[in-house]
């Protein structure tokens, strides 16, 4: 956030962030993120594993809090680390703080992940519609 390693006379140097204050907030924030996505999953992988020998529709209804999770890690790698820091802060110009390519890995696995979950399964599309509920036309 200091952009002390940045290129010299960087003109984006005006986003700089010098407060100590402010880099233990950001680090504690980050830190919040990551526990708040990592309880998420595993709230999700223990439902999933209860729900792995129900039907369709009941495993699906299960993968709520796997979703959430993705999203929450995607928003946190993809928007805290690659637009925030990447960007406004010119991490791709620090050659000691640059971590870019590991932030890519981690928001293209866990985009990866949250596709794959959301994929409907096929016992869905042989499922006949909830009584009751008519689809739209």
């Amino acid at each position: 956030m200091s952009m002390d390693t940045t290129f010299p006379g960087n003109t984006l140097m005006y986003r700089a962030i010098t407060s100590p204050a402010a880099f233990q907030l950001a680090f504690a924030l980050i830190i919040a993120a990551e526990i708040v996505a990592g309880l998420l999953f595993l709230a999700g992988a223990w439902r999933l594993w209860q729900a792995r020998l129900a039907p369709a529709v009941t495993f699906n209804a299960a993968k709520t809090y796997v979703v959430a999770g993705a999203l929450f890690a995607f928003l946190l790698w993809f928007f805290g680390f690659m637009v925030i820091a990447g960007e406004w802060f010119a991490m791709w110009q620090s050659k000691a703080w640059n971590a870019q390519q590991s932030a890519f890995r981690l928001y293209l696995t866990v985009l990866a992940v949250l596709i794959f979950l959301v994929l409907p399964d096929g016992e869905l599309a042989d499922a006949p519609a909830p009584s009751g509920k008519k689809g739209r036309r």
